[in-house]
């Protein structure tokens, strides 16, 4: 994969989205609070349908004992997600998984999940080495490490480049003329009060590094 780096901007027809390990084992252990974090993943799923992204979710074995995915976030999780089981930490060592990133057909790859230090971290240097452009949704990953700053540092002097799950979902929407996308979750998934927001009235995440 030879894909030039010049056009920094998200370009949804040639968008994937990785969610690494978001497993109940490691949303127990994490640093901070999780409603923040598992509020972004939730409607991040709900944007790879709305605007037909096209997902990867692994999950680290063994998954007897980490889980598959919060109720949440399996609620939500879109019929076109592939779910990839791995062993490393590194998921683009694993010849399942590389195989499946590449025959996505896109250059680019949003990530979100855990642990940010470590299979986040690896995933996204893997992912670098395969050519692809890596744009890390910031607030969209979590860990038990309280300071993963220098991962986070390291990641981005690598060539990932820094995003917010708002950033994401705007530069998806691109216009004012489009619906906003959570009209349309309310409706589907929602009983009683809206529980989908704008990214702006999601609950305060405040930067771990």
């Amino acid at each position: 994969m030879n894909h030039p780096a010049s056009n920094l901007a998200i370009d949804p027809a040639s968008l994937g989205v990785l969610l690494i390990d978001a497993q109940p084992a490691f949303w127990v252990g994490m640093a901070g609070p999780s409603e923040p974090v598992l509020a972004r993943l939730e409607q991040l799923l709900l944007l790879t349908e709305t605007f037909s992204l096209p997902l990867i979710a692994t999950f680290e074995h063994p998954v007897e004992s980490k889980g598959w995915l919060p109720e949440r976030l399996e609620a939500v999780f879109p019929a076109h997600g592939r779910r990839l089981i791995k062993h490393t930490f590194n998921c683009c060592a694993e010849p399942e998984i590389r195989g499946a990133l590449q025959a996505l057909a896109v250059h680019q790859i949003a990530v979100a999940g855990s642990e940010t230090d470590v299979c986040v971290l690896q995933s996204t240097l893997g992912l670098l080495d395969l050519g692809f452009q890596v744009f890390l949704i910031e607030d969209g990953l979590f860990t038990s490490e309280p300071h993963p700053g220098p991962a986070i540092e390291r990641m981005y002097r690598a060539g990932a480049i820094p995003l917010t799950y708002k950033t994401l979902y705007y530069e998806l929407r691109g216009t004012v003329d489009r619906e906003a996308p959570q009209h349309a979750w309310n409706a589907r998934y929602a009983a009683g009060e809206p529980c989908y927001l704008a990214p702006e009235e999601l609950p305060e995440w405040k930067p771990a590094r």
